[in-house]
């Protein structure tokens, strides 16, 4: 099994923008041989920006 994860840096107030952006999006991954599952993740917030990260299986 593969895991691949990203982390983006989130300007603060635009976090449901992104979120958004990333569910309207143009995917292919349930197309994908052994594709699993998807998860968009929202971790901390600074002063200065969210943490938000892909992970795919």
């Amino acid at each position: 099994m593969y895991i691949a994860m990203n982390r983006f840096k989130i300007k603060l107030c635009c976090e449901k923008d992104f979120i958004e952006i990333w569910k309207n999006r143009d995917s292919f991954l349930s197309e994908v041989l052994g594709f699993k599952s998807f998860n968009l993740l929202q971790g901390e917030t600074t002063e200065e920006y969210t943490l938000i990260s892909s992970r795919a299986v």
